[in-house]
């Protein structure tokens, strides 16, 4: 049974109980977190199987996020997910979910010590404007960019409610940067790491990788980042970051 999380029905706990040492439940707690239930464009789920909560689904719009275990339904999950409107749906790869969309599968990343950081570049916050040019700049196949307007109002309203963070580098202009996708007191899940292809090989890209990194990890927080098929395999491994799991993504 699928619930939704309405007056009558909290979905608080079970999220704060599913959600630990899982980047699919930070994303959700920290989804939860920014946004209250009641706007229109987010919703919260939980499944139960004999009472008992086994998955979590958050929607912001049309892009959904799965928190699915062993003893999901995933019978029921898929039924859900074919009539739902869903657009994007990001879940643990170790699932396979019956829909008719597009797949696609890459490797989860974490990391929980601190690295080391022999680099001293100056760090700042930057602004949301000239973040979102710099991730524009160096978008890819593999790294699509929103429009500015939906970009700059949900990440200052995460700001705001401390669920991401932005820090860059630079002097007169932005010229790499790093952000959070989600934060909750227990974890974190890395975003966008943007450097401009005019200093790139500089040690930019790592430094502030390691500088976020360590942040976190002082903070108690457990590092994920979900990386992309085929990319920067060596880089990450490098960094210290272990293999965590899978992600598939539909869409």
């Amino acid at each position: 049974m699928i619930k939704i999380a309405d007056r009558d029905f909290s979905v608080k706990e079970h999220i704060d109980l599913l959600s630990v040492n899982n980047p699919f439940g930070c994303r959700i707690k920290a989804l939860y977190n920014t946004y209250d239930y009641s706007l229109a464009f987010v919703d919260f789920w939980v499944q139960l199987v004999d009472n008992m909560p086994v998955s979590l689904i958050a929607r912001l719009e049309t892009a959904f996020i799965l928190l699915l275990t062993d003893n999901s339904d995933l019978e029921e999950m898929s039924a859900f997910i074919r009539v739902s409107g869903a657009e994007n749906i990001i879940c643990d790869g170790k699932y396979e979910l019956d829909c008719p969309m597009k797949k696609a599968t890459g490797p989860i990343l974490v990391s929980e010590s601190v690295m080391r950081n022999e680099r001293d570049f100056s760090v700042f916050s930057p602004h949301i404007k000239d973040v979102y040019n710099l991730i524009n700049k160096c978008r890819s196949e593999n790294f699509a960019v929103p429009s500015y307007e939906s970009f700059a109002l949900d990440v200052a309203h995460k700001i705001s409610k401390k669920t991401v963070r932005i820090y860059g580098i630079g002097d007169s202009k932005l010229i790499s940067c790093i952000m959070t996708l989600a934060e909750t007191d227990e974890g974190a899940v890395l975003g966008a790491l943007a450097t401009d292809s005019d200093f790139r090989r500089l040690g930019h890209g790592a430094f502030l990788i390691k500088y976020i990194n360590n942040v976190l990890v002082n903070e108690g927080k457990k590092v994920f980042l979900h990386r992309a098929p085929n990319e920067n395999i060596e880089f990450y491994n490098k960094l210290g970051f272990k293999q965590y799991g899978l992600w598939s993504e539909y869409s």
